[in-house]
């Protein structure tokens, strides 16, 4: 067998599966086409990227200038007699009771009720 009579045959068998099966034979030169497409896509970026030489850059020096220790600003200033905490009593004196508690009046303890009743309807309210 030569070249020329495979060459005939191949073409012969092209020309029944076009007349017997047009969408298989259409989907194969279909996928041939982008198969070939492909590759001269390929070989053409191998080569204009051979020739490239590649410029990367590398991270960029950084000058450090002088260290120096930092500076921690003064607190807020306090008088000397200025006590932050103290111990807690369990009661006041007599003395301590009179001189920082005050009797509500009856128009402080009816507010008083009035913002309590307020806030008890108001989560009645929300409840379902």
């Amino acid at each position: 067998m030569d070249f020329g009579s495979i060459v005939d045959s191949v073409k012969e068998k092209i020309r029944d599966l076009m007349e017997t099966n047009k969408t298989l034979f259409f989907a194969a030169a279909g996928m041939a086409f982008v198969f070939l497409l492909c590759i001269v896509l390929l070989i053409y970026l191998l080569a204009t990227g051979s020739g490239k030489k590649s410029k990367t850059k590398g991270i960029e020096q950084t000058t450090v200038m002088g260290t120096e220790t930092p500076v921690i600003p003064d607190g807020p200033k306090l008088p000397k007699d200025y006590n932050i905490s103290r111990p807690a009593k369990d009661k006041w004196t007599k003395e301590e009771s009179e001189e920082w508690f005050t009797v509500p009046t009856e128009k402080e303890i009816e507010s008083l009720s009035f913002s309590n009743d307020k806030i008890i309807n108001d989560i009645l309210e929300a409840a379902p």
